[in-house]
C-alpha cells in the first residue's frame, strides 16, 4: 500500500511540474522527516504580519487535496481545490511542494512518530517566542483540513498555547473544541448554508473576494482578513475577507466572490 501511494504522489508531482527534472520521492526521504522541524516560523507573508502584534506563529504546510495520494481536505469543493492557496507564494515552487508531499506521507505512514515530531517542533517555537518575548501561536492546517482535536493530542498537550485553523468541515463546530483551539469556517461555492449556520451560532467565517472588500455579507460585518492571520482575535459573528491569490484570481466556480 505504501508503494502504491508513493507512486501516486510522484505521478501527481510529475503532472504538476511537467517541465521540471524531478527527483522521485523515496521511503528514505519520508523517514528523514521524523528528525526534522515540520513547522515554519515567519516563513510566509501572512503569518509574518503577526510579529508586529507580538505573536510568533508556527505553521505547518502539507500537500493539499490528493496531491500526496492521500486526501487531507475531505470538505473541499471543486472551486477550493482549483484555487488552493498552495499555488501562491513559495508553494508554487517544486522543491517546496515536494517537501510538503513528503511531510504528508510521513503523517500518513507513521502518525505516532509524526505527532511526536510536531510536538518537538512546537516546543522549538515556544522557546523561540520566549527568547523574543513574544507569544507563540500554532496553525497546523496551513494547506490541509485535518481535525487535529480528534486525530491526536497535540492541541491538548499545550493548553497554554493558542492554536487556530480554517476548516470546511462544519461538523467540527458541533462538538466542544479544546479551549485553546479557534476554528474559522471557510466559505466555498457550495457551503453557504453551513457558513450561515456557523455565523448564527456565534462562529466566524472566512471568504475569498475579488476586488474591494464589501462592508457586509448577508448582513454580517466583513473585516480585512489579510491584515493579519490571527483569526482567533477576530470579533465573533464576523466574516474575514481574504483577497484572491494565486490560481484563485482566475476562479469562475463561485468560490471567489466577485
Amino acid at each position: 500500500m505504501r508503494v502504491k501511494i508513493l507512486n501516486e504522489a510522484n505521478y501527481n508531482l510529475k503532472k504538476l511540474f511537467p517541465l521540471k527534472h524531478l527527483t522521485p520521492i523515496t521511503l528514505e526521504d519520508i523517514e528523514k522527516v521524523y528528525d526534522r522541524n515540520v513547522l515554519g516560523v515567519a516563513t510566509d507573508a501572512k503569518t509574518k504580519k503577526g510579529l508586529s502584534r507580538g505573536f510568533l506563529t508556527g505553521i505547518m504546510y502539507l500537500a493539499p487535496a490528493k496531491l500526496s495520494g492521500i486526501d487531507i481536505c475531505p470538505g473541499r469543493s471543486l472551486g477550493c481545490t482549483s484555487s488552493c492557496l498552495f499555488t501562491a507564494g513559495r508553494g508554487r515552487f517544486y522543491s517546496i511542494t515536494r517537501a510538503r508531499v513528503i511531510k504528508t506521507l510521513a503523517f500518513h505512514f507513521d502518525r505516532p512518530r509524526f505527532v511526536a515530531t510536531i510536538k518537538k517542533s512546537i516546543r522549538s517555537v515556544i522557546v523561540k517566542a520566549t527568547n523574543k518575548k513574544m507569544t507563540p501561536v500554532i496553525r497546523l492546517n496551513g494547506t490541509s483540513d485535518i481535525p487535529w482535536e480528534i486525530v491526536s493530542d497535540v492541541i491538548q498537550s499545550y493548553p497554554t498555547v493558542q492554536f487556530y485553523d480554517y476548516t470546511k468541515l462544519s461538523g467540527r463546530f458541533l462538538k466542544p473544541l479544546p479551549k485553546n483551539y479557534a476554528l474559522t469556517f471557510s466559505l466555498s461555492e457550495d457551503n453557504r448554508e453551513k457558513a450561515l449556520t456557523v455565523l448564527k451560532n456565534n462562529g466566524n467565517v472566512a471568504a475569498v473576494f475579488s476586488g474591494p472588500l464589501p462592508k457586509e455579507l448577508w448582513t454580517y460585518k466583513v473585516i480585512d482578513g489579510d491584515k493579519t492571520d490571527l483569526r482567533f482575535l477576530d470579533p465573533k459573528n464576523t466574516i474575514a475577507g481574504l483577497k484572491a491569490k494565486g490560481a484563485a484570481k482566475k476562479d469562475i466556480s463561485g468560490f471567489v466572490i466577485r
